[in-house]
């Protein structure tokens, strides 16, 4: 469905935790993690509500496929009394949210359900493979963007994000569905030696951002929380040339401002922000112009505070939403419908490259030039028969380590050098993997896209 106009609402409300004079957080919530899921997602759909009757109501009535709504609440909507929830938790939310947004009265919605704070813990190296009580556990935070109006489709068609954030959501990659996306990010991970191959150590420089087309639009989304949660805006995230730049940018967060160098859309984008930082929670929307130009809301109205009416307890459970978010239900914020950004796309060449270093790793370079052919820079993706990689493509330096099938070492450090005439750069490698050992230049490279083609060592 082609749209040709957007139209945002921002949930606005307080969640973030209260600080103690220690500096250690306290999170509002209920006991139970799975009726505080429940009461959450029930403020959610009457927020739902409150915006769908604050629409100004058009004469004659705006044509259905004409204008997509984008509804968005802030970061940490969903986080329980102790924090982050158990990870079988965290599908309870997505399913229920999935459900609430399936009704037919959501056709031409969009909506960005905040964040939830899951977590899980490490497993042990070696049978019957139970929790590492000794590890860390593992901090998650996701956001689930959900096409509006769409019945349940099953988990067999998951989304793809950015590629930086594949192994962060792979665990949860069968909540999505082919209407809808999970972005996730990793706050701390397990070490490689507990057994958590894969999980590379390095990463790129635009995790918490995931570039994702829904609804024939393309997407941008960074998973705030400010600087005391697990999660942080990052700066532009790498897109190659030919490549769909982001018409629209969404920013759930708790304590994080939307800056300039975090803006990622294209030229004429728009960036969507909703913050539940206390009183001074807000939403704003701004047209990248550049510079960032404001759009000022038309209407707002407030969300009720009436308890919350758990029918699935016995007996029926009341909860007040001074239990869950110390402001209050908050309001809605409704923005002025204006012109859907049109595509552009990425400009500038690439030079692809592969090394078939041994019949088990593959390392595919990209060297990235600009339109008027000077070189940007180069990712590299790593693919192996005996250790999964997820499909990343690494910036350099990249020093990763961690272990494959086999519980097998695998060591790659990667740096650009400088490189001797008629070349402006290097590719150094120390690679030690099962099978293949590497130290020494990979390769040496031009300046310039119309320069002499990179000398490679295979």
């Amino acid at each position: 469905m082609a749209y040709t106009n957007v139209q945002f609402i921002g949930y606005v409300l307080d969640t973030a935790p209260q600080v103690h004079p220690d500096g250690s957080p306290q999170h509002r919530g209920l006991g139970d993690a799975r009726l505080d899921i429940q009461a959450r997602c029930q403020l959610m759909e009457r927020a739902m509500q409150t915006a769908r009757a604050a629409l100004p109501q058009a004469s004659p009535p705006v044509p259905e496929g004409d204008t997509l709504k984008v509804f968005m609440a802030p970061g940490l909507f969903f986080c329980g009394a102790t924090g982050a929830y158990p990870m079988e938790e965290v599908q309870l939310a997505i399913t229920s949210l999935q459900r609430m947004a399936a009704d037919e009265q959501w056709v031409d919605w969009v909506f960005v359900f905040g964040s939830i704070l899951g977590s899980s813990s490490a497993m042990l190296p070696t049978t019957p493979y139970d929790i590492d009580p000794l590890a860390p556990q593992s901090t998650y935070s996701f956001s689930l963007v959900q096409q509006g109006g769409v019945a349940p489709q099953g988990d067999a068609s998951a989304r793809a994000l950015a590629k930086a954030l594949a192994s962060d959501v792979e665990c949860m990659a069968t909540a999505a569905t082919p209407s809808s996306l999970l972005a996730g990010t990793v706050a701390q991970r397990p070490a490689a030696s507990s057994g958590s191959w894969g999980r590379e150590q390095q990463r790129v420089n635009y995790d918490g951002a995931g570039v994702f087309d829904l609804a024939g639009i393309t997407w941008g989304l960074d998973v705030c929380q400010g600087p005391g949660g697990t999660a942080q805006c990052q700066p532009k995230p790498p897109q190659l040339p030919g490549q769909a730049l982001v018409q629209l940018q969404l920013v759930p967060s708790c304590g994080t401002g939307m800056e300039a160098p975090g803006v990622i859309t294209q030229m004429g984008g728009l960036v969507f922000h909703c913050d539940g930082s206390g009183p001074a929670g807000h939403s704003a929307l701004a047209r990248q112009v550049p510079p960032l130009a404001d759009i000022p809301l038309s209407a707002s109205a407030p969300v009720s505070n009436a308890d919350i009416v758990l029918q699935g307890t016995s007996p029926v459970q009341d909860v007040a939403i001074s239990a869950l978010y110390a402001g209050g239900a908050g309001v809605v914020n409704v923005y002025p419908s204006t012109e859907l950004p049109k595509q552009q796309v990425v400009a500038g060449n690439t030079i692809r490259m592969i090394w078939p270093a041994s019949a088990d790793y593959q390392f595919i370079f990209q060297l990235i030039y600009s339109s008027s052919g000077q070189f940007v820079t180069l990712v590299c993706e790593i693919r192996s028969r005996k250790a999964n990689f997820y499909g990343n493509d690494y910036f350099l330096p990249l020093s990763l380590q961690t272990q494959d099938s086999s519980k097998q070492s695998v060591r790659i450090q990667m740096k650009l050098t400088p490189a001797s005439s008629p070349y402006a750069g290097a590719v150094w490698c120390q690679i030690n993997v099962p099978g293949f050992i590497f130290e020494g230049h990979a390769f040496e490279f031009s300046a310039t896209y119309d320069g002499p083609p990179p000398y490679t060592v295979w």
